[in-house]
């Protein structure tokens, strides 16, 4: 479009964007009023009218999404400057700009930035301005050209932090780290502020506005949101890099699908649903739009993909929105669990095995194959929310633990093993396409697990189409931590013991640590895929010291896990 229906649509959009050197026209304020907005007083704090600070995401090679929230004086839309340098002292501005929010957005602000100005590969510096009051500055790096052939890229991925559970000490850690971005791969927060199930520990205990142990409405998403975005080292972390962001359940409801929110009575919660939409929307730096005119599956969409050069590609997928509900839940298999009231720890019923379950959905489902297939990236990385490797604990394990015979159980059908059909059948295909280079970075269980990833698991000759890397939760309970009486009065074993009959019982994981909380590190490069687990040594007071898990490599066209540990 050309400049004045751009300016036109930017002014009807809320943001109006410009070159350092220019000046806007059609803002309908003189350059006077203009400069006022850029006016700082030094000694102006930033935390009273920035008390989430800055952050941004969805780097491209020309863009990114820049963020932030503002407390007014009043209620009332305002405008707030902002801008981009080159340098962190703001000598060399690149672009400046001027956005709007009110309240009916929680005062955040999302500027999208697509602006040559920008060049790929490239770190910036930026800062937003309201009542000669300057934001923190924050700093990102947009991605390579797509045609671009760069020597490595370094990211750190995260997940699940709940922030009644313990302080956000990796992430200190993780800011310090020489890396590109961050993958934020759900559980973002937790909608429940004291669920005894594994919300024990209550170390930054929380109560909702409405009052409720659950998000009953709006408010109380955004309330978690801010709550959660005042942690002074999420906000070091997402000053300091860019976030590349998808969901998981906690966003809305625990082990939710689509609608559903199964820990709640009716299940069917639409308005709920929506109302979690458009929080996550609201306060995650992501250039995804949200419909408040559509319904709750059709009013944003989080599954997309993006592209580092011809280095690799990273493909991210919602594995909630367009779910099927969870198998095995009729009475009688109710009547069957173990050790807990929901759906863990289970055997196996018929309908987990149906083979016209989904996860993805149709759509999702072959968008995300031909990603995949089609892609020219050496590297091919799904960003992937539930495991998909087979977690089961063998029968004669089961058996010595209950004393009683007990058919083999699956440890958790929220993940991949709820759908083993659309599972194998994403894995075949792969494996038909000769796709070569597929790595699976994963969040959810709170543990530290490597392995692969076949169209079978319980075939050993089976071969494996790939590997899979699981990041422990930040702060969010482990197995180690959740030991002890269970929901049904079993206690579980010892954490050294579970580890032993998990690994027995699934020869394709290679390492499993479900005792510590931590981030983990990728390097590409074109030779080779590197992945560093990183663990903290304590969550529970806001001081910690990092320590190396593992250090695992992948080479090139070799689905092989090598343990380089001793080498790093």
């Amino acid at each position: 479009m050309d400049r004045r229906t751009f300016l036109k649509y930017s002014l009807a959009t809320g943001v109006v964007i410009w070159a350092a050197e220019e000046t806007p026209k059609l803002l309908g304020m003189n350059d006077l009023q203009v400069s006022s907005l850029f006016a700082i007083k030094p000694a102006n704090a930033a935390t009273g009218i920035f008390p989430q600070s800055v952050a941004s995401g969805d780097p491209q090679p020309h863009g990114v999404t820049l963020w932030t929230r503002v407390v007014p004086s009043q209620s009332q839309e305002i405008r707030v400057a902002f801008e981009v340098a080159l340098d962190p002292e703001f000598k060399s501005h690149v672009l400046r700009g001027v956005a709007q929010t009110d309240e009916s957005k929680d005062y955040t602000l999302k500027v999208q930035l697509n602006d040559h100005k920008l060049k790929p590969y490239t770190t910036y510096y930026y800062r937003f301005i309201y009542e000669k009051t300057a934001s923190r500055t924050g700093r990102f790096k947009t991605l390579p050209k797509k045609d671009a052939e760069i020597a490595k890229a370094r990211f750190g991925y995260i997940n699940c932090q709940d922030y009644t559970n313990g302080y956000y000490n990796a992430y200190r850690f993780l800011a310090a780290e020489d890396i590109d971005f961050v993958v934020f791969l759900g559980d973002y927060i937790y909608e429940t502020v004291s669920d005894t199930s594994f919300q024990q520990q209550g170390i930054r205990p929380l109560q909702l506005p409405s009052g409720q142990l659950a998000a009953s409405s709006l408010e109380d998403y955004r309330f978690l949101y801010q709550t959660y975005n005042s942690d002074p080292d999420i906000q070091l972390l997402r000053e300091h890099v860019a976030f590349i962001s998808i969901w998981d359940d906690h966003e809305f409801a625990n082990d939710c699908f689509g609608e559903n929110a199964t820990d709640q009575f009716p299940f069917n919660k639409p308005d709920l649903r929506q109302a979690a939409n458009q929080a996550w929307a609201e306060h995650t730096p992501t250039s995804i739009l949200f419909n408040p005119d559509k319904d709750p599956l059709d009013s944003i969409q989080i599954y997309r993909t993006f592209k580092f050069g011809t280095l690799l590609e990273l493909v991210l997928t919602d594995e909630r929105l367009y779910r099927n509900g969870p198998p095995c839940d009729d009475l009688e298999a109710q009547q069957q669990r173990y050790l807990t009231q929901k759906r863990y720890i289970v055997p196996d019923c018929p309908g987990r095995n149906d083979t016209t379950r989904s996860m993805l959905g149709l759509d999702q489902r072959q968008w995300f194959l031909n990603q995949i297939t089609q892609s020219s990236r050496i590297w091919k990385i799904w960003g992937n929310e539930v495991m998909t490797m087979q977690l089961k604990v063998l029968s004669a394990f089961a058996t010595q633990l209950l004393g009683q015979p007990t058919p083999d159980l699956f440890v958790d059908l929220d993940q991949w093993d709820g759908y083993p059909a659309e599972r194998a059948l994403l894995f075949q295909t792969l494996r038909d396409a000769g796709v070569k280079n597929f790595v699976t970075i994963t969040g959810d269980l709170h543990t530290f697990v490597t392995g692969y990833q076949k169209v079978n698991f319980d075939n050993p000759s089976d071969p494996p189409v790939g590997v899979e890397f699981v990041v422990g939760s930040t702060t969010s309970s482990n197995f180690s931590e959740q030991s002890g009486p269970s929901s049904l009065g079993v206690a579980l074993p010892p954490i050294d013991t579970v580890t032993q009959i998990l690994q027995a019982s699934n020869p394709h994981i290679q390492y499993f640590n479900s005792t510590t909380h931590g981030y983990n590190l990728v390097e590409v490069t074109a030779k080779a895929l590197t992945c560093t687990l990183k663990a903290v040594s304590d969550i529970t007071k806001p001081e910690a010291t990092l320590s190396t898990l593992k250090v695992y490599r992948v080479s090139r066209d070799q689905v092989l896990i090598q343990d380089i540990t001793s080498s790093s």
